[in-house]
């Protein structure tokens, strides 16, 4: 992974267009400076500071509060609006969007955190888009996880691997699959089981179908798959053609944020086109 000159926070970053997409990752645990982390607190609306209160480890409570103010610094990026002054709603389903100011267009986003690292995406199309990332943890339980949660062709690729290799494409397809379950906002209500992957690793392609249950179209989706730093697997999800590949970015919110390229293990193709 290389990156470009990092840059001070108050500079604008590249115009996101319609066909765009950029994803913007923070490593969560670097800043604990009282006075920024006072700063961030302050930009937290009355809903977000319930939720941090509700925290009980200090550890969760800092996450989640560097989180949200990265989520309300990244968006005054692509809008005249002061990071304190947006409002979110969610859906029946707990995904969130953005309320207002009104009359002023705002990017469509959607914000994933996993271990110390953030992720938030985000486009100006009319689209769905979820983002995904996952920490690789060791388990004895990833068979039977699959088994239970996945569809059958994706546990029976998983049944054959065994090692470091299974933590890897475990992870891999679990966050493929919890992007596209964020993206279409449907919470519990949709099930793992209804839709799958197959990722063949040795062209980069991945192939994406679904059940009736899932009521939508796979070819309407694009899906990007990536292994990060740290030990990390993090997938996109969007209704939308990505022309170019997504435009990535490294930030500490407030302080810098730098373009960096990171290369993709993968992108869709529908299971059943020639």
């Amino acid at each position: 992974m290389s990156s470009a000159p990092e840059n001070a926070w108050s500079a604008a970053p590249p115009r996101l267009q319609d066909g765009d997409v950029h994803i913007w990752r923070c490593e969560l645990d670097t800043d604990t400076d009282p006075a920024l982390l006072r700063r961030f607190a302050a930009l937290l609306d009355e809903n977000e500071q319930r939720r941090h209160r509700r925290f009980i480890h200090a550890r969760d409570r800092h996450r989640f509060l560097s989180s949200h103010a990265f989520l309300r610094l990244v968006l005054s990026q692509y809008a005249p609006v002061a990071p304190e002054a947006w409002r979110f709603i969610t859906n029946a389903d707990g995904k969130p969007f953005v309320a207002g100011p009104r009359g002023q267009r705002a990017p469509l986003f959607n914000l994933s955190h996993s271990g110390s690292v953030a992720l938030l995406a985000l486009s100006m199309a009319p689209c769905e888009i979820g983002v995904d990332i996952e920490q690789h943890r060791e388990s004895r339980r990833f068979h039977a996880l699959a088994q239970r949660n996945f569809a059958p062709s994706e546990a029976l690729t998983l049944a054959g691997l065994r090692g470091s290799s299974l933590v890897r494409q475990f992870y891999d397809l679990w966050s493929l699959k919890e992007s596209f379950v964020k993206a279409r906002g449907l919470g519990l209500r949709l099930p793992l089981d209804g839709f799958w992957f197959d990722q063949d690793a040795g062209c980069g392609r991945l192939l994406f179908d679904v059940a009736p249950v899932c009521e939508t179209c796979p070819a309407a989706w694009s899906f990007c798959s990536y292994r990060l730093a740290g030990g990390y697997s993090a997938a996109l999800a969007i209704t939308h053609p990505l022309d170019r590949a997504p435009i990535w970015f490294d930030a500490r919110p407030w302080i810098e944020w730098r373009l960096v390229e990171v290369p993709m293990r993968g992108r869709t193709r529908r299971i059943t086109a020639n």
